[in-house]
């Protein structure tokens, strides 16, 4: 398991690639019909507002925020506090100084700590790219078989 598409591929395609070009791009037709199909069932399945993953990495930051401590600068503006470290985290422009936030376009740990003294619903701040939504919408495109060519 990997997330790197090309490794994936050539991994999934070691043995079709002694063969002719037609019956590797086949296969690699093949590949991406199934995993279509996988991944639209599991994101049809998924009750949750976000991916699996983004579910979990939200839950995950969230448990690490519960060991910190918020201070208000204004309405937007915050420093937040874990033993001797402390972050920068602005509501308004989606930003923390430990780079998370913007970089993930999901609330880090430190925002999410905001988040909870603030009462705000941390996912109005996940990007829409993490939404069960949009991972349906992925894999809606129907990949064609094309059965076997008569010679």
């Amino acid at each position: 398991m990997t997330s790197n598409i090309p490794e994936s591929l050539n991994a999934a395609t070691v043995a079709a690639r002694e063969v002719l070009v037609t019956i590797l791009l086949e296969c690699l037709r093949g590949l991406l019909k199934d995993w279509a199909y996988t991944n639209r069932k599991l994101a049809q399945k998924t009750m949750t507002r976000l991916t699996p993953i983004a579910e979990q990495a939200l839950t995950n930051n969230f448990v690490y925020s519960l060991r910190l401590t918020v201070k208000p600068a204004n309405e937007y503006l915050f420093e937040v506090f874990k033993e001797d470290k402390s972050w920068i985290v602005n509501l308004k422009e989606r930003t923390c100084t430990c780079n998370r936030f913007q970089k993930d376009e999901m609330p880090c740990g430190h925002a999410l700590a905001v988040m909870k003294e603030m009462n705000i619903d941390p996912y109005d701040y996940c990007s829409h790219y993490y939404t069960t939504k949009v991972w349906l919408e992925t894999y809606d495109a129907t990949v064609y078989p094309v059965g076997k060519q008569q010679h």
